[in-house]
């Protein structure tokens, strides 16, 4: 739980200051602190609800996408109200949709990050509660070891590639 808590104030944070940049960047009205604090907030409660696991790229793009969406809009309601009102051109879209892109990117390996911090850590503790001696039960997800000698196969086009040059084998016998 808590760290569905971080999770959501980071995504939070990151969604409404690349927002607030890429509004202020285009021209737009700088929002006062009440209408910054609603938009994290806004934000933050959706992060958390969509928080239940960790999430890549694919799952994270779209709701990045309607972030910078949402935020635009919740931008641009405030300006117009301070009588600043700015246009929603196509260069201001693509830049919210490739800011959305790379929010997505750096959350989800963010997120990766965590998610195998938090595992070393859970091995970590797990070893030194059994070298210690405690006699304490540690659920622990076991690990899928790949084997680390594999020997990668040739592909088709590789194959044909391969040269077999040099004196047969029989002639050092």
């Amino acid at each position: 739980m808590p760290f569905r808590l971080l999770r959501a104030a980071v995504f939070a944070v990151v969604a409404v200051t690349a927002s607030l940049l890429l509004h202020l960047w285009s021209g737009g009205h700088a929002p006062g602190p009440p209408q910054f604090a609603a938009a994290v907030g806004l934000v933050f409660a959706a992060a958390y609800a969509a928080g239940g696991r960790q999430r890549g790229f694919l799952t994270l793009a779209p709701l990045c996408l309607a972030a910078q969406w949402g935020l635009h809009e919740f931008f641009e309601a405030g300006a117009q109200a301070a009588t600043h009102a700015h246009g929603a051109g196509w260069s201001m879209w693509l830049v919210h949709i490739a800011a959305a892109f790379a929010q997505a990117s750096w959350l989800a390996r963010g997120d990766a990050a965590l998610a195998a911090l938090l595992e070393l850590l859970t091995l970590f503790f797990a070893r030194v509660v059994r070298v210690l001696g405690v006699n304490a039960r540690i659920a622990v997800r076991p690990r899928r070891l790949l084997p680390r000698t594999r020997v990668p196969r040739p592909l088709a086009a590789v194959r044909t590639a391969i040269s077999r040059r040099g004196p047969p084998r029989l002639a050092f016998s």
